[in-house]
């Protein structure tokens, strides 16, 4: 037994199988005992090896391997039929940013070297440089270029690492908003196409090897946005980086399976997404079908409407992934104004950790649910910047019964109209701040008490008429926050519209004249205006006493726009809008808890 170097024994008899195993042991020969894992020194596995680098291998200890073999048929029977294909773009990324980490260190070392040189030439020389005269380091290749491609409002990050709190500095929504992900992050995956150009401020802080808010490297990769994008966070995340994406919303029912999947696994992560797509002609139009969509993942969704409030949102989107665990998606401008720079007050890099950190550390301590983690975010926020936000926010009319409801870009551009067509009718705007997780009670609470009508305003690409998930979340807050007042619900499309055509838009829906731009109504006019408004008024008192008579005898208690017209009851609307699956699965941020603030049974 000892010429043996190991050994095997298989269908031999019980006495024959222990005295082969007590030769091989006395021999100091390693064996195997098929199916006794007591004589036996080691075991077999049964393994799956794939065309690239991957192993499955299935073992029970040698007490039942048969039942071992099952369970790896069952394995590799489930695995993705594309699984080889992702590894290999995982190691391509790996080795991508090996080599850019390499690159990063080279470039360094050398302009090390230079600034050296360059100053034991001044000592040899004996001359004194003064600031103006200072020679500038030689840049490598690659910053080169950086510097060369970089708008103008991609500033320098030195000047933000210490000092003040706040720095006044001028960006625009993509710049503001990528400063908080490359500060927050040590990965940073763009998805999107290059004529977006979203992601690029990241993409050339890494180039210049600028550092996070961390003291550590920040690496930015353009990713391709096709089926299954995002499967490269997965190993991100698992090596314990701190994982950001910059993508179009666009690219978000890509990545749907993917973000189900980090929302059930509590895997801390904040995609910044520009709400736009690309229209016929290739030009960027806001539009948020896409991330309507994506609401289905049950990640938390937070919405900004500007640079300011794209720098300000996408602090809160980061203290609120890694205070609750949870993936969160940040909706920023789309096209209108998303690349029109102004002046933000951006927090210095060591007031964003410190932020963060007083938010995580407070919702731990307490057990926050997600929904309590998100206003303790925004309290957190107006203590440390003096800036206050909240899930919906209101304004116009304290009196007004018609309120437009809308979120971003959408919202901000009827807010901008406010000041102009208030002396005209009486109305006001409901931003919608917070997506997902969507409170009903605070919903209903910023509406004025005299709403009796609700305008949903969404600008959607891709429509077919259907109601979008928007418009079911107003439907239904109206009807369970107010089911005593008929609130009427309606919903336009105002995909692609120019700014004449909006405010055409806005004042068709409040029954006002439309008016030729450049020409100044008299009198006479205005007087007939406010006639026509006079009769419309009263015709909307008869047909609210009309309502009220209905009520009476068992009418419905909210009027809906087609095709949601004549609701009975509250099943009823619950079976129109498809929404008893959805309402507990999509509005759940963690399993047991309903971030919509009304029972599931009160739906039946």
């Amino acid at each position: 037994m000892s010429a043996f170097s190991i050994a095997f024994v298989a269908d031999a008899p019980p006495a024959d199988q222990q005295m082969f195993a007590y030769d091989a042991q006395a021999a100091g020969v390693p064996v195997n005992v098929a199916g006794n894992a007591t004589l036996s020194d080691f075991v077999l596995m049964p393994t799956y090896r794939g065309s690239s680098s991957l192993q499955i291998a299935v073992t029970t200890n040698g007490v039942a391997p048969r039942v071992a073999s099952h369970l790896l048929e069952e394995i590799v029977g489930k695995l993705p039929s594309d699984l080889e294909t992702q590894l290999t773009d995982v190691a391509r990324l790996s080795a991508v940013a090996l080599g850019a980490s390499r690159e990063r260190d080279e470039a360094l070392a050398k302009l090390e070297g230079e600034s050296t040189g360059i100053l034991s030439s001044l000592e040899d020389t004996s001359s004194v440089a003064t600031a103006t005269q200072t020679p500038e380091l030689p840049l490598s290749s690659s910053e080169s270029e950086a510097e060369e491609s970089a708008p103008a409002s991609v500033f320098g990050l030195s000047e933000l690492r210490d000092g003040p709190a706040q720095h006044q500095l001028d960006a625009d929504v993509q710049v503001a908003s990528s400063y908080v992900a490359h500060a927050l992050s040590d990965l940073c995956f763009v998805y999107s196409a290059p004529e977006q150009e979203l992601g690029e401020a990241a993409l050339i802080w890494s180039r210049r090897a600028e550092k996070n808010a961390y003291g550590g490297w920040a690496s930015a990769l353009r990713m391709e946005t096709r089926a299954g994008a995002g499967h490269a966070l997965w190993g991100a995340l698992s090596s314990g980086s701190r994982v950001t994406a910059i993508a179009s919303a666009a690219s978000l029912p890509f990545m749907l399976p993917v973000l189900s999947e980090l929302v059930a696994r509590r895997q801390p992560i904040v995609v910044h997404a520009a709400a736009q797509s690309l229209d016929h002609f290739a030009s960027a139009q806001t539009d948020f079908s896409d991330a309507l969509v994506a609401l289905q993942s049950q990640a938390a969704f937070l919405v900004s409407s500007s640079a300011q409030e794209a720098h300000d949102i996408a602090l809160i989107a980061h203290a609120v992934s890694q205070a609750a665990s949870v993936p969160v998606v940040h909706l920023t401008n789309g096209a209108h104004s998303a690349s029109e720079a102004m002046t933000v007050r951006m927090a210095s890099h060591a007031h964003l950790v410190a932020y963060v950190g007083a938010v995580s550390a407070a919702a731990r301590k307490l057990d926050y649910s997600l929904a309590d983690t998100v206003q303790l975010a925004f309290s957190q926020f107006k203590s440390s910047f003096g800036r206050t936000y909240y899930s919906f926010e209101y304004c116009g009319s304290p009196v007004a019964e018609t309120v437009f409801v809308s979120l971003g870009e959408v919202a901000a551009r009827v807010q901008a109209l406010l000041p102009r067509l208030l002396s005209e009718a009486d109305f006001g705007m409901l931003s919608v701040r917070i997506l997902r997780p969507w409170s009903l009670s605070e919903f209903t609470s910023r509406l004025p008490s005299t709403t009796k009508r609700l305008v949903v305003l969404n600008a959607l690409g891709d429509c077919d008429g259907s109601p979008d998930a928007l418009f079911t979340d107003v439907s239904l807050s109206a009807l369970l926050g107010r089911s005593a007042l008929p609130i009427g619900v309606q919903s336009r499309n105002v995909y692609g519209t120019d700014q004449r055509a909006f405010d055409d838009a806005i004042r068709e829906e409040l029954g006002l004249q439309m008016l030729p731009a450049g020409i100044l109504v008299s009198a006479n006019d205005l007087e007939q205006q406010q006639q026509q408004q006079q009769q419309q008024q009263q015709q909307q008192q008869q047909q609210q006493q009309q309502q009220q008579q209905q009520q009476q005898h068992g009418g419905a208690p909210l009027l809906l726009a087609a095709p949601l017209a004549s609701v009975s009851s509250v099943h009823d609307v619950a079976q129109r809008l498809a929404f008893p699956e959805a309402f507990a699965a999509q509005l759940s941020a963690r399993p047991g808890e309903k971030t919509f603030d009304v029972k599931v049974t009160s739906l039946y």
